[in-house]
Order: structure tokens, then C-alpha cells, then sequence
């Protein structure tokens, strides 16, 4: 059996996961050694744990089919995709009927997927495993498509070679009523700093709780945010996209003067004397001056929705931002940078709705913007 059990980074005094051989009791050397270079890339903490997690579950299927790691081959990885999606109970099934069986979702099948083809890229480059075996294991070829074809010069892209279907699934965006509603339900320039934030540059939640007060020093002069990588913040909270600067576009004097009114009326004396510098704190209560958690957040927009009737939370202001950017005819290279994403096919991906509304007069057009 594998089992997952956590640890004590001496060096940054974080938990982070080990995957453990229950009965050697030591750990998997080839996922452990993967998962510490993905902390030296410094990957966000969520992201490795997801990675060890799906990578249990790889190693258990290995056990189970009596399988070495390092001659795992296509055939024998859509086998581990199949068992997978319907939970291990059954490994052979109709496309029509295994819908209806899964265990597990197309996206978390899909992550694991990625997390095993990673771990083999990994271990590639170290010469553990052949690069051509790895090769067809994990990648074939196709050329551009869309509009563009044949226009532009480029060269093939990158595709999975075993990927489960996803239902292409947009979870909507917030209407500007419903963010107004949104912002006047808070009760404090605080939380409506926070909506405000959200709603003008689409930060992800560890972005935001990740802010310092040197992160938006200048943006009376400059109107711009920075978004900083720290591994120490005391609040756990991480930035997960690139580092970047992210320019407030509309509505900067509103956005002013309630970052103003928050610093010089709510933010408490007690955050100063604890010198961690983060910008968004507890306002009240036996954890004042501390700064505000990943639940703490969750808590505001539960309160919101009881007030409004509007469910929200930081994510869909981050789908809100990127389809008016879209819509308004910015292009998604650009979009693409604001939000963070690495890839600008990410980008795409998600936003593929939009960009499929977007006539090729609309595109040229947005070159200007």
C-alpha cells in the first residue's frame, strides 16, 4: 500500500506531502525525488499536494497490476485512465455506459494525467526513463488551426495523447448590477476593497490575500498593482500565475479613495506591531491585526450571498474580468499576461466562448487597442 503522510520543510517551516511505501515505511524514492523538484521550482503548495495525491494513485495502480514504473507504456497508461475514471472497480466498459459509472470527474482524470506525465517528463531529463519510450508515451503532433491558418508561419504544438473528454463548461461572470450590489452590501472598506480588486484586475484568490502594502506603494502615481511569488507569507497564501504588474484601467479614483479610507480608518495599529506588512487583515476579534485567511475570505462572500442573494467568489470575478477585457477587444496575448497564465493557450482554453464570438474584423481591430 501507499499512503501519504506529511512533513516539516526545515528550511521554509511548511507542511508539504511524502509519499510513503506502508510497508517499508520509506519513502517512493522516483515520486519523492519529483515532487522535491517541484518545490525547488517553486510550484505552489496546492499543486504539489495535487500532484502527490494523483501520483498515490498512479503508484497504487502499479502495485495492483504488478507493474514496473519504468516500462509503463501508451497502452498500459489509457488502461490506468480508464481505471481511474470508473474508481477501480471495473476496467473495461462502453464508452456510452462508462458516463455513467465514473467515479470521478473528467477534469480530475485528467490531472492526474498531467501529474503522471510530468513525473515521466521529469525523470526523462534525469535519464531514468528513455527519451523516446517517454516521447510516444506522452505527446504527439498537430499543426495550428482557426482563422489564422496558413496566415502566420508556426510551428506544430504539443498535444496529449491520451486525454478524457471535458464538457466545456463556462461557469458565467457577474453582471456590473450585481457587482454594485455586491460592493454596497460590505460593511467595511475593507471587504469592499476586496470586491473592487477582484472586479478591476482578476487576480486569483492567493494573489489577492497575498498582497503586501509594498505591493501597491505606487499606485496613487502609476495605478498599478504588482503581484509577488513569496513562499513566507504567514497566511500560507501564494501567488500561483507569473510574476507581473497589473494596471487598474477603470474605475482608479473610486478604487483610490476606498484604499485610502481602509489604511487611514480600518486598517488596526496591531498589523503594524506584528510586521508581516500584509495588506488585507482581520479588522476585529481575538486574531485582529493578523492577516486575513483563505477562510476568512470564503466567510466574506457566504455573508454576501445571505445579504444578496448573489453567490460569488474570487474566481468568478476572475472569469468576470477576462470575457469584458476579451469582449472589448484587448488582445488575448495581453489578457493572457494581465491574468497571469503561462501558456497563452491556457488562455484560450478557457475563454474559447469569447474568442469564438469575435469576428476576424473584431480581432484586427483589438491589434490597435
Amino acid at each position: 500500500m501507499v499512503k501519504i503522510e506529511r512533513a516539516i520543510d526545515p528550511h521554509t517551516c511548511k507542511r508539504f506531502c511524502c509519499i510513503f511505501d506502508s510497508e517499508t515505511c520509506l519513502p517512493i524514492e522516483p515520486i519523492q525525488r519529483y515532487l522535491n523538484y517541484c518545490r525547488k521550482r517553486q510550484l505552489a503548495p496546492n499543486t504539489v499536494n495535487t500532484y502527490a495525491c494523483r501520483l498515490k494513485d498512479f503508484w497504487q495502480w502499479l502495485e495492483y497490476k504488478s507493474l514496473d514504473w519504468q516500462e509503463v507504456g501508451l497502452y498500459e497508461l489509457a488502461e490506468f485512465t480508464n481505471w481511474y475514471l470508473l474508481g477501480g472497480e471495473v476496467e473495461v466498459i462502453s464508452e456510452e455506459f462508462r458516463e455513467i459509472v465514473s467515479k470521478r470527474s473528467p477534469r480530475t482524470v485528467n490531472l492526474a494525467i498531467t501529474a503522471v506525465q510530468a513525473f515521466y517528463e521529469f525523470h526523462t531529463i534525469e535519464g531514468r526513463v528513455n527519451e523516446k519510450d517517454f516521447t510516444k508515451l506522452a505527446h504527439g503532433w498537430r499543426k495550428r488551426g482557426g482563422f489564422l491558418q496558413g496566415i502566420f508561419k508556426s510551428s506544430p504544438t504539443k498535444i496529449k495523447r491520451i486525454k478524457v473528454k471535458e464538457p466545456k463548461t463556462f461557469p458565467g461572470c457577474l453582471s456590473d448590477e450585481q457587482i454594485t450590489q455586491l460592493a454596497n452590501a460590505c460593511y467595511s472598506y475593507r471587504d469592499r476593497l476586496i470586491i473592487m480588486l477582484l472586479r478591476e484586475t482578476g487576480i486569483r484568490r492567493g494573489e489577492l490575500l497575498g498582497l503586501h502594502l509594498l505591493d501597491v506603494e505606487d499606485f496613487d502615481i502609476r495605478g498599478r498593482i504588482r503581484i509577488v511569488r513569496r513562499d513566507n507569507n504567514p497566511n500560507g497564501a501564494t501567488a500561483k500565475g507569473a510574476e507581473r504588474e497589473i494596471p487598474v484601467l477603470h474605475n482608479r479614483d473610486a478604487l483610490q479613495e476606498t484604499f485610502h479610507a481602509y489604511l487611514l480608518q480600518e486598517y488596526p495599529p496591531e498589523a503594524e506591531k506584528l510586521g508581516h506588512s500584509m495588506l488585507f487583515v482581520n479588522l476585529d476579534g481575538q486574531y485582529i491585526g493578523k492577516p486575513m485567511s483563505s477562510a476568512r475570505l470564503n466567510s466574506l462572500f457566504y455573508q454576501l450571498e445571505k445579504r444578496t442573494g448573489i453567490r460569488a467568489y474570487p474566481h468568478l470575478f476572475r472569469h468576470t474580468f477576462a470575457t469584458k477585457m476579451l469582449r472589448a477587444g484587448y488582445l488575448d496575448q495581453y489578457v493572457q499576461q494581465l491574468l497571469g497564465h503561462k501558456s497563452i493557450a491556457t488562455t484560450k482554453d478557457i475563454y474559447s466562448h469569447v474568442l469564438d464570438e469575435m469576428t476576424l474584423e473584431q480581432y484586427i481591430k483589438g491589434e490597435e487597442v
